[in-house]
């Protein structure tokens, strides 16, 4: 069974209950989450044997963090513990109209953010793993955090570990940043890489990439890059708004090969987190060498069902992604 390991910063998620707004709350319940969190604790419930590289603050909510981790199933003997300050933010769910809400802290002063290559054992956490998920966010919060995600990427590559890569981009934390220095991060990061999951978005206008008014050209703009990066897989979701119905589908598409799956009606909970469960549906179908329209279709049934779920980490198994996947629309199980 392959094991899956990932770079990421491990986040204090506040919430204010009941669907309130900060105004109208006194109390926050905490969660610890995170891109690699997130796609790790399902991986895990997935029955895959995952583990997680980053840094913690050396405190009691280090502590907290890795028992979080820990009760995911993830493996935590590299998460390292320094400095005092962990990131976080306020997420206060939306309802009807009024759309979800998320506040950042300051991610840039975290344990995480400012930990270099130098404080981690790179090598021995490589030791462990057959693919490694590094998530874009980390080249555009720090200098230390992109030189930590490079150094990890072409350690990989060199030996024969598969590397998934999330664009990820996330405008608000990139103020510091021109997109030229952007593009150019992107450009030396992707040779190393795999798997990649974004958007016909993200390569228009993060990397440039021209995209022609004609029928076909969002498949040919996604080929070429694939060409250009020798990848294996490039993968995304795609939303669809008709009337006040919600619709997402996912993709991918390979040198040779594309799937994408019928629309699916999203019930929309707590979208945060959703894509990350598409990300550990996508990445157990390749764990387990399934076809591209079976690993389409449960991972966008996996995120599908993150949407009905309170919190970033979406905590399925694969009995209930194939419950859904069997029988649409049964609503009592005894």
């Amino acid at each position: 069974m392959m094991r899956i390991g990932a770079y990421g910063e491990v986040m204090m998620r506040l919430t204010p209950p009941e669907y309130r707004t900060l105004e109208q709350t006194h109390s926050l319940r905490m969660d610890f989450t995170g891109t690699g969190v997130n796609l790790l604790g399902n991986l895990a419930h997935f029955g895959l044997t995952t583990s997680m590289l980053t840094q913690v603050p050396a405190n009691r909510l280090g502590d907290t963090a890795k028992a979080s981790l820990r009760s995911y199933g993830i493996q935590t003997a590299f998460v390292g513990k320094k400095y005092s300050h962990i990131g976080s933010y306020f997420a206060e769910i939306g309802y009807g109209a009024r759309p979800t809400y998320v506040t950042y802290q300051n991610r840039h002063h975290s344990s995480f953010g400012v930990s270099g290559p130098e404080e981690y054992a790179i090598d021995g956490f490589l030791e462990t793993v057959d693919l490694i998920h590094i998530c874009g966010i980390s080249l555009s919060l720090t200098e230390k955090t992109w030189q930590t995600a490079l150094a990890l990427a072409k350690q990989a590559h060199a030996k024969q570990i598969r590397v998934c890569f999330d664009f990820n981009f996330r405008p608000s934390l990139n103020e510091e940043l021109n997109r030229e220095v952007l593009k150019q991060r992107y450009e030396t990061i992707l040779p190393y890489c795999d798997l990649v999951f974004g958007s016909v978005r993200d390569l228009e206008e993060l990397l440039a990439y021209p995209l022609e008014e004609t029928e076909g050209a969002e498949l040919a703009l996604i080929q070429s890059f694939i060409d250009q990066y020798q990848l294996e897989w490039f993968c995304g979701t795609r939303r669809l708004a008709v009337e006040d119905k919600q619709f997402i589908s996912g993709r991918i598409i390979t040198a040779q090969d594309t799937y994408e799956t019928a629309p699916q009606l999203l019930q929309v909970l707590d979208r945060i987190g959703a894509g990350d469960a598409y990300a550990a549906g996508v990445l157990l179908g390749y764990a387990e060498k399934w076809s591209l329209q079976r690993t389409a279709d449960f991972a966008i049934t996996n995120a599908v069902l993150a949407h009905t779920m309170l919190g970033d980490v979406p905590l399925t198994t694969k009995e209930q992604v194939e419950q859904v996947l069997q029988a649409p629309g049964k609503d009592l199980i005894r």
